[in-house]
């Protein structure tokens, strides 16, 4: 009776063994896990979105993270106030640590060359309330220019720049001894070199005029220009061609036969003559004689 309940037992006593074992292992492993020092981290500035070159970086665009150490870039830049409003000279994408090595030098005045196209140069022209559109021109607008100039003794106008972008509004005020004081503005646009040539030549020999284009719109137009007495409805339409007039309905008349051209007679041999000197005293004569005659 006690051979039977011993192999029970000491199965039991087995299992009880067992178990204490592996509590007492997997206790072992957590307190050496709770011994490993946490991970050392750093802060650096994250761009939040894609921010694109030559662009000012705002300080909406970035924010403050804890990357490991290991993970963080030399170049990373710690602090926002390292980074903002400097300019990207290379592209930066969202969640990349912003590196000082892609950003203008510090302290560099945010101009123009910074946001303009590579292959573009800023030119500014003078422009009145009329000239800009009553004031509804801003950067980033696209507009197209008109130029006035006068040729062979009239006004001639054409759409001389199209699709061009607008880089800065200004404007300032003026006032002269005496007089009451004015605004003066001006566009900036930027334009490529053969432009701001043709644009330079219209300014200086005539007028210049801006067309706000609508948002998105892209497409060229080709036109001829306008004179004044074309835009007044006067000039002289181009010759066509006039269509032949339907003969009338009457009866064929019959026509005479045309008499042959005469034929000229043949031209005359021409007249020989032959000249004899005469004295009388001292008087001197000529004396002329067709030959042949008597």
């Amino acid at each position: 009776m006690k051979r039977r309940w011993m192999l029970p037992a000491a199965a039991a006593a087995l299992a009880l063994v067992t178990t204490l074992a592996i509590i007492q292992y997997l206790q072992g492993v957590a307190q050496r896990a709770a011994v490993v020092a946490p991970v050392k981290t750093e802060t650096v500035v994250v761009a939040r979105t894609n921010i694109a070159e030559r662009q000012v970086v705002r300080g909406d665009l970035l924010e403050v993270r804890q990357v490991p150490v290991e993970a963080v870039h030399p170049q990373a830049a710690r602090r926002l106030d390292e980074v903002v409003n400097r300019v990207a000279i290379a592209p930066i994408f969202a969640d990349e640590q912003v590196l000082v090595n892609k950003l203008a030098t510090a302290g560099v005045n945010v101009g123009l060359s910074y946001v303009m196209p590579k292959d573009k140069r800023a030119m500014t022209i003078a422009v009145n309330e009329v000239v800009g559109v009553a004031g509804f021109v801003f950067p980033g607008d696209r507009v197209d220019v008109l130029g006035t100039v006068r040729l062979k003794d009239e006004n001639f106008t054409k759409i001389v720049l199209q699709n061009v972008e607008v880089l800065a509004i200004a404007q300032k005020v003026e006032q002269k001894p005496g007089e009451e004081p004015r605004v003066t503005t001006s566009a900036t646009l930027a334009l490529d070199p053969q432009q701001a040539e043709a644009l330079a030549q219209i300014d200086n020999s005539g007028r210049l005029r801006l067309a706000l284009r609508p948002y998105g719109a892209t497409e060229r137009v080709q036109t001829a220009g306008m004179t004044l007495e074309a835009a007044l409805g006067r000039r002289t339409a181009p010759a066509v061609q006039a269509a032949p007039r339907p003969a009338p309905r009457t009866t064929t008349a019959v026509r005479p036969a045309r008499r042959p051209a005469a034929v000229p007679p043949p031209p005359l041999p021409p007249v020989r003559t032959q000249s004899v000197e005469i004295w009388r005293a001292t008087q001197r004569s000529m004396v002329e004689f067709r030959e042949g005659s008597r």
